[in-house]
């Protein structure tokens, strides 16, 4: 019996492998999967950084605000083992332009949206464990003067002590570092990400296992959105391919 060519083509790829596709089309890039979401272009991208950022600072604030009380973590031997560094909350914060950066030089829309969906995605993960599971972590003693105490207060200030585990911090790093990787910025991917995570160390924002925790919900987010999330075709084709 003969088996219809489009059947064929399918029962030959798998699914898994469909979920992967991505189209030729040159209007954009598409895939198969569940939900379907607007693709992040260098046109739009402005506009995808800033509601993304607003939809972090909800969730992730609002998170903290709802939360019962905290677990308090206990640092491991390893964390013990370092020291607190105060200069090292300049990597630390050095997040904050290693995501955008990431996506701006993306090697297509397709990591494009692939990278920015996967960091919304971590995030809303991220929020459903600190309101089901609240963790803090004692804040270290900021410098007192100069521009680095200034830094530090600014951050105590801005930021929460708790949402700590996993670390947020850490897992978005990451899925920037895939990005790069993508891009084929390798040393950047690796040594950037890397050092990001340290710094949640020696500046004692996070013990070992945030970090371990950070790691693997970037990769969940990641595999998530690669498998289950489509975007929609661009109208124009992607020139970040061409630089």
């Amino acid at each position: 019996m003969s088996v219809p060519l489009g059947l064929r083509d399918k029962r030959l790829r798998g699914p898994d492998t469909l979920a992967q596709n991505v189209d030729d089309d040159p209007r954009g890039p598409k895939r198969f999967g569940w939900l379907t979401a607007p693709t992040v272009t260098h046109g739009n991208l402005l506009v995808f950084l800033i509601a993304g950022y607003v939809a972090f600072c909800v969730m992730y604030l609002g998170s903290a605000a709802v939360s019962r009380t905290a677990v308090e973590l206990t640092p491991t031997a390893v964390d013990r083992a370092l020291p607190f560094i105060g200069a090292s909350i300049f990597v630390y914060l050095s997040q904050f332009v290693l995501l955008p950066y990431a996506l701006v030089i993306a090697r297509d829309d397709q990591s494009r949206s692939q990278g920015f969906y996967s960091m919304l995605l971590a995030t809303l993960f991220a929020v459903v464990i600190f309101v089901c599971y609240p963790t803090s972590l004692m804040r270290p003693t900021p410098p007192a003067d100069g521009l680095l105490g200034l830094i530090w207060r600014g951050l105590h200030l801005a930021d929460t002590s708790s949402n700590v585990f996993p670390s947020l911090h850490v897992a978005l790093a990451a899925i920037s570092g895939a990005v790069l990787w993508q891009a084929k910025r390798r040393v950047l991917a690796i040594a950037w990400p890397m050092l990001i995570s340290i710094s949640t160390l020696t500046t004692r924002q996070h013990i070992v296992w945030d970090v371990a925790g950070g790691l693997l919900l970037a990769l969940v987010a990641w595999r998530f959105t690669l498998a289950f999330v489509s975007y929609e075709r661009t109208h124009a084709p992607d020139r970040s391919a061409s630089r």
